[in-house]
């Protein structure tokens, strides 16, 4: 006969996954219900010419890659002194590791590095749409510094 105190850590086990189990369909019910009710009020506005069950499903967004909240725009700010510091061009995975060393942030995992990497490639894109940036091709790398705004000498 097992020991009474795993058989009790077991049974506790069991009854926690299977209330996050009835929780989870709770909340499929109402999302299930809030959908009907979404459908309904688009052929109100939209009349026969939609098909609800057309529109493609958006799953959430995936979690941030940094451990500890940032606030807003301090991944940019980050990037944007890391290319201020540098008279050359860096690459994304350079500046993905000096803005990580910069606000002392370490990685438990590959993938959440993966992750970080992506978050400063996303922030330098948009610093080139803001033409703040820009990205020159050396080869196979993409190397990254800011647009020169210095003031030209007439």
């Amino acid at each position: 006969m097992a020991e009474t105190h795993v058989l009790s850590a077991l049974r506790h086990k069991r009854g926690e996954i299977a209330g996050r189990i009835v929780a989870a369909e709770r909340q499929i019910t109402e999302l299930r219900a809030s959908l009907v009710h979404l459908d309904a009020t688009l052929k109100l506005f939209a009349g026969d010419g939609i098909n609800p069950e057309a529109i493609p499903a958006r799953l959430p967004r995936t979690k941030m890659a940094l451990p500890v909240p940032s606030g807003r725009g301090d991944i940019t700010k980050a990037v944007l002194n890391v290319l201020r510091q540098t008279e050359i061009g860096l690459s994304t995975a350079e500046v993905a590791e000096q803005v990580a060393t910069g606000i002392g942030v370490t990685f438990d995992t590959p993938v959440r590095q993966q992750m970080f990497t992506e978050q400063i490639r996303n922030a330098l894109y948009r610093q080139r749409d803001r033409e703040m940036a820009v990205n020159i091709k050396d080869g196979l790398r993409v190397l990254w510094r800011l647009v020169d705004t210095t003031p030209y000498a007439v």
